[in-house]
């Protein structure tokens, strides 16, 4: 599945970028320059679903809700099957978006342990910053970027999933 997704990404980017040197009159250099654009964002957004796919959701071991506007943390939510169930409504978004006007809201900070490698104590492990969502007030959009590649997205989510984490800062 992931490589016919890749494959199919790849040849609409190159299917795109053909056209749109035709119509915007761009020379041979220019034509590849958004051909190398359109390869780049292709490249982004396929290592974004990589890299959310790797997320182990059963495994997150903590999620920080902080106030946006001044970073203080408002909770810290340890229970698992709490945060599972804040993000459980993102495992159908995909609508992308540009960021809103709104004012940010909540930044949550998601964690998870670093595997256990063969022979090591399960406890020497680490925690690791695998998301970063904003919320914003009054909108259903959220920044969500994944931290270890640093990419970021704005998803126009369905209605209750943005106050599905919003009810994390009351716990």
């Amino acid at each position: 599945m992931r490589i016919r997704t890749t494959l199919a990404i790849g040849m609409l980017a190159t299917a795109l970028a053909l056209p749109l040197s035709g119509c915007f009159g761009l020379g041979s250099d220019e034509a590849d320059d958004l051909a190398n654009a359109i390869t780049n964002v292709v490249e982004n957004a396929t290592q974004a679903a990589e890299q959310l796919q790797d997320v182990e959701w059963d495994k997150l071991s903590r999620a920080v809700v902080r106030d946006a506007a001044t970073g203080d943390v408002i909770a810290e939510v340890t229970d698992q099957p709490t945060v599972e169930a804040a993000f459980a409504p993102f495992s159908s978004e995909n609508g992308l978006t540009r960021k809103p006007k709104e004012p940010e809201e909540y930044l949550i900070e998601v964690w998870q342990p670093t595997t256990v490698k063969l022979g090591q104590d399960a406890s020497d492990t680490e925690e690791i910053q695998v998301l970063e969502v904003i919320t914003y007030e009054n909108s259903d959009v959220v920044t969500l970027t994944v931290t270890p590649i640093e990419l970021t997205l704005h998803l126009d989510t369905a209605a209750g999933s943005a106050d599905a984490l919003r009810a994390l800062a009351q716990q």
